[in-house]
């Protein structure tokens, strides 16, 4: 079977998806030709298709909702992630044009439809062969873990106010930080990084830099009691997916792309039906909406990290997020693709 298949072979979400996506279609057999968008950086391990597309066979466009113009081949099949409420007129426009267009979760699919469009739902998923259930090792020390570049839209600015919150500084407990955001300046980072460093519990909190592979990634997860992800808005959120795979805790708000995975195997922080702007002066203007962080959430977030420390020295493997993820491997995710991409064929 043949496709071309656009996407940035890079080191973006985007490009994370699209290189296991391509490496999951050639083990089916599929005669994959890549259409690069943008900068080409090739992850190690992952195959390089030839270039030379087809001139008979489906196009398959993996990247923003705003940028669906150009495709090579037919039918031509969209696949976006987008993270917030509301699409804009030109994304409108740009999902429009495909004859089929494809979402990660059914939040995503829904919203959509309020815009007239019809979008079928294609998880994505995570590496089981990286990301290995680890128990957490004995002791009464407490180690809060968030992965994800830094945003507003992430939440980082009410995760250091509630770790500071929740703790004293004799409680034994650190938060490390995994939020390299190279879409940011010099000056923007270094505000970041006073606004945790300087603050109460400071010297509790570590920040680490961005590492080279998945597999350390996977070592700093699995040194980590439990990961918090307080996001108003996500696309997805692959590192919460990982850290499920990896048999973590996990404080997680229940809204928007990661609701697509998340279950009773999660610690959920209530996100009500109140929204805000989307605004944070960097990536996002305030033309859409995410949701509101109110009080009562806020709270809620405070006391399932200090439940956590309390229960530290009897938690272990968290069985029920291991099974949970193992729904969303890249193999299974792209069974459901392949059948989308045959039915849009006919």
């Amino acid at each position: 079977m043949k496709l071309n298949f656009t996407f940035g072979y890079n080191g973006t979400s985007f490009g994370l998806h699209g290189s296991y996506t391509l490496k999951c279609l050639i083990e089916k057999g599929w005669d994959v030709r890549h259409i690069p968008i943008g900068q080409t950086r090739h992850e190690p391990n992952f195959p390089v298709s030839n270039t030379k597309f087809h001139h008979d066979a489906p196009s398959l466009r993996l990247w923003h909702p705003n940028d669906m113009a150009q495709f090579t081949g037919s039918p031509k099949i969209a696949f976006t992630v987008f993270e917030l409420e509301e699409l804009s007129d030109t994304e409108v426009h740009n999902l429009s044009y495909p004859d089929k267009v494809l979402v990660p979760t059914q939040w995503a699919a829904d919203i959509c439809d309020k815009h007239g469009i019809k979008a079928s739902v294609v998880p994505l998923g995570y590496d089981e062969s990286i990301f290995l259930p680890t128990a957490p090792e004995p002791g009464t020390h407490t180690i809060f873990g968030n992965f994800g570049k830094w945003e507003i839209r992430k939440g980082h600015d009410v995760l250091i106010k509630a770790f500071n919150a929740a703790f004293e500084k004799d409680d034994e407990v650190t938060l490390v930080m995994m939020p390299t955001n190279g879409f940011l300046t010099w000056e923007q980072t270094r505000a970041w990084e006073r606004m945790y460093l300087e603050s109460k519990l400071g010297d509790k909190i570590q920040i680490v830099p961005r590492v080279n592979t998945h597999h350390d990634v996977a070592k700093i997860m699995s040194q980590i009691t439990c990961a918090v992800f307080p996001a108003r808005a996500e696309g997805w959120n692959m590192e919460a997916l990982e850290i499920m795979g990896c048999g973590k805790e996990i404080i997680i708000t229940n809204c928007t792309g990661h609701t697509g995975f998340i279950n009773e195997s999660c610690r959920m922080v209530e996100m009500k039906e109140e929204f805000e702007p989307s605004y944070d002066g960097v990536f996002f203007n305030g033309t859409s909406r995410w949701r509101k962080f109110t009080q009562s959430s806020f709270e809620q977030l405070v006391e399932h990290m200090r439940t956590v420390h309390k229960n530290r020295s009897s938690l272990r493997l968290n069985e029920a997020a291991v099974a949970q993820a193992s729904k969303f491997t890249w193999k299974e995710a792209t069974d459901v693709l392949e059948k989308e991409i045959c039915s849009a064929k006919k």
